[in-house]
This record gives structure tokens, C-alpha cells and sequence, in this order.
């Protein structure tokens, strides 16, 4: 039995398929729930919630940033009540009820507290923005309601169509790339 070597090399060597990294699951809470559970806790479930959804993001885009400043934004509220109460008692006991540098420090940590929603939203607004996640978010909504709002886009992200979309749909410059398929030459059969 002879060999031929006339056999074309893209049937010789087949390459392997590309491979995809999936997507981890994105959090799977009913944005209602999420918007319910906020107005009686009083904000504390969306940011605890935003902290879970910068986690997702995390292990997806590998980008930590949004993380760092939703668990900044987080722990700043134990830090607070520390805080005004370490100034509460400090006045008590100096026997000093200054109502002035009260309104000062409450002034200065709503603005703090502000300061960092607004940086730890919108760093979690830009990160589900960009690849590969894609969510087209508008700046108002996430002004308003950030944790509502991203999980209402995390809800109904198909996780599973953007995974085969990415299998199935060839970019256009693989289909650029492909040539003419090529016509395998005759053998003869062998004797």
C-alpha cells in the first residue's frame, strides 16, 4: 500500500476550533426584588448589591476597579456611624453641645457618602459598557436607581445567546479571510 502525498495540507491538519471563555453566570435576582429590598433597607441592600454585580463584573472583564470603589462605598457606612458616634460622645463628655461642628461633619460625610455613589455607579456603569459584556446603559437611570437599573439589563441578559452568538457568528474578518475552497484531487484507487 502506497501513500499519496498530493492530499492537501487544510485536510491534513485540522486545527482545532477556537475557544471560547464563557461567561460565568451574571447575578439572577428579579430587578423588583432588588428595588423592593432597597426602599426597606434603606439603600443598604443596593449597595451591598452593587457590590455583588462588581463582583460579576469582575470575573468577566478581569477589570477590579468597580469592586474596589463599590466596597469603598460600602464600608464607608460603618465608618460613618463611627464616625458620629466617636464625636457624639466626645461632645458629651466635654460637656460641649457645638451644634455648629455637628452640621459640619453631617454636611461633610453626605457629601463624602454622595462623592463616592457617583464614582462607584459610574465605574460599574462604564465596566458593563465595555466588552464583553455590552450593556448600552443611559447616565440618568444610573444617577437614580445604579443597582436597580443594572439588574434589570443583568436580568434579562441572555447569557446563553451571547455565547453562541460569539460560537456561531463568524466576524467579518474571518470571512474575509476564508478563500475558495479548494477541490481535493482525484486518487486513484489503489491495487
Amino acid at each position: 500500500m502506497s501513500l499519496s502525498y498530493n492530499y492537501p495540507p487544510q485536510y491534513a491538519y485540522p486545527s482545532a476550533p477556537p475557544v471560547y471563555r464563557g461567561f460565568p453566570a451574571p447575578p439572577r435576582l428579579h430587578w423588583g426584588i432588588v428595588f423592593g429590598l432597597s426602599v426597606i433597607t434603606l439603600g443598604i441592600f443596593g449597595m451591598i448589591w452593587m457590590v455583588v454585580q462588581a463582583n460579576w463584573v469582575r470575573k468577566v472583564t478581569k477589570n477590579s476597579k468597580p469592586l474596589i470603589w463599590c466596597l469603598v462605598y460600602l464600608c464607608s457606612v460603618p465608618a460613618v456611624f463611627l464616625i458620629a458616634l466617636t464625636g457624639g460622645v466626645l461632645l458629651a463628655v466635654l460637656h460641649q453641645p457645638d451644634a455648629g461642628f455637628t452640621a459640619l461633619l453631617t454636611g461633610v460625610t453626605r457629601l463624602g457618602m454622595f462623592v463616592l455613589y457617583i464614582v462607584a455607579a459610574y465605574t460599574l456603569k462604564g465596566a458593563l459598557e465595555s466588552e464583553p459584556i455590552d450593556i448600552p446603559l443611559g447616565g440618568i437611570m444610573t444617577f437614580f436607581f445604579a443597582a436597580t437599573y443594572f439588574q434589570y439589563h443583568l436580568f434579562d441578559y441572555n447569557l446563553e445567546g451571547r455565547v453562541a452568538e460569539q460560537l456561531n457568528a463568524p466576524t467579518e474578518a474571518a470571512l474575509t479571510s476564508v478563500s475558495a475552497p479548494v477541490s481535493m484531487p482525484e486518487i486513484p484507487p489503489q491495487a
